[in-house]
């Protein structure tokens, strides 16, 4: 058994056609090829660690090439309840806070979702350097990392498209440079792989996932929909993903409905 598998789940989202690729040579060398990769990789390794099925991949990838890599996991506050019981049993985590109180407060102070800001001064939120660059920043200090595993994939949108383009498996950003005051390198070992892909290796090794992917599977979300968070962002809403959030998690939709009428539309 390994590590990570838990004795007597059953195991939803995984499927015999995702073991049978994960048995084939073609797969396999893609394995191969993201183990040397990670392997080339500048020391202290650290992982960006979502709970998600993609940065669970990229980090057992990592611990079997540097066994004592730390995770951070960024937490924005409002996480599915799956999320936080994977996080809590996932060996050698560190939660990084979001900034600002995290994403519910922020959205409380500065009035989004239908809400009176509670601000006397409320303004635009930047989401992404209050739950993702600042945290990143603290966990690369804290660590001493000269280089952060992601579990970035480029079909999961077309803005990713071009980042794996542009960049390739390994890059630098200028603007996490300007943060730190020195270089961090940014690693993608999954960048061309495909969700068929993530499914086979977490098959194959037996791997713990996070518990919402079962759900969202009996829900009948196909897997190329299935996302883990934000669970307030706008492509949330677009998507239809908080009529899902209120079957997933209902306790977290209950206390953010509560508190955000707005989302009452969308849900």
């Amino acid at each position: 058994m390994h590590d990570w598998e838990r004795p007597g789940r059953r195991a939803v989202a995984v499927t015999d056609a995702d073991r049978l690729w994960g048995q084939t040579r073609a797969f396999q060398r893609k394995v191969e090829r993201a183990l040397e990769v990670i392997a080339a990789s500048v020391p202290p390794v650290g992982v960006a660690f979502s709970g998600g099925k993609d940065s669970t991949v990229a980090l057992h990838l990592t611990r079997r090439v540097f066994p004592d890599a730390v995770a951070g996991f960024y937490d924005s506050g409002a996480e599915l309840r799956q999320t936080y019981e994977f996080i809590a049993r996932t060996p050698n985590v560190q939660i990084i806070p979001a900034e600002g109180g995290g994403l519910i407060e922020l959205c409380r102070q500065n009035g989004y979702w239908g809400r009176e800001p509670l601000s006397d001064h409320p303004h635009r939120v930047n989401f992404d350097a209050a739950l993702v660059w600042k945290p990143a920043e603290r966990f690369i200090r804290q660590n001493g990392l000269a280089t952060v595993v992601l579990g970035l994939r480029a079909g999961e949108s077309f803005a990713r498209l071009m980042n794996a383009s542009r960049n390739g498996l390994r890059y630098i950003t200028d603007s996490m440079r300007k943060r730190l005051g020195y270089y961090i390198y940014h690693l993608c070992p999954l960048q061309w792989w495909t969700e068929d892909d993530i499914w086979a290796y977490i098959a194959v090794n037996g791997l713990d996932y996070n518990e919402a992917y079962d759900r969202m599977t009996e829900l009948g979300i196909p897997r190329k929909a299935q996302r883990i968070g934000p669970v307030m962002g706008t492509d949330a809403a677009s998507l239809g993903r908080f009529i899902w959030l209120r079957m997933i998690d209902p306790e977290l939709w209950n206390r953010l409905s509560g508190e955000f009428p707005l989302l009452r539309k969308y849900g």
